[in-house]
């Protein structure tokens, strides 16, 4: 028996964290929940808090992603 429980538990925690790294609401209100918490925080760890979204989630939603793509390429 603690086998099976020990299975179930173990896919309960692969499922949270595909779900936190592929939100089922799509991007776009995605990153709408991002930005509004992060201009009330300010703080990007906050902002994974209040969303329970992993740090490259919240990362690519604010732009940061796209802004350190861009000044990579500008060497």
């Amino acid at each position: 028996m603690c086998a099976k429980s020990e299975r179930k538990k173990i896919r309960k925690e692969l499922v949270a964290t595909y779900y936190r790294s592929n939100p089922p609401d799509g991007y776009d209100k995605t990153a709408k929940l991002v930005n509004k918490s992060y201009a009330e925080t300010e703080d990007i760890h906050q902002t994974m808090r209040e969303t329970r979204l992993p740090f490259d989630v919240v990362w690519e939603c604010l732009g940061f992603k796209d802004e350190m793509d861009w000044m990579d390429t500008q060497d």
